[in-house]
């Protein structure tokens, strides 16, 4: 498995552990939404690690379409 993919099974434990340390409770009707949201943040998290980005790029201020 690529280290790219967090598990659905992986998402949930970390989803528990942080919604608990939180005080949030997540509502059943939205948790698979939750586990996928999670598992796209993460894979764009793990992209954005492997940019070769100089000390002057800055992000942008506008996304524009």
């Amino acid at each position: 498995m690529p280290s790219s993919v967090l598990t659905a099974e992986a998402a949930e434990h970390y989803i528990d552990a942080v919604a608990s340390l939180l005080g949030l409770a997540i509502a059943p009707d939205y948790r698979p939404g939750v586990v996928l949201n999670l598992q796209i943040a993460i894979r764009l998290v793990r992209i954005a690690e492997t940019l070769d980005l100089g000390d002057h790029d800055e992000l942008a201020a506008v996304f524009e379409a």
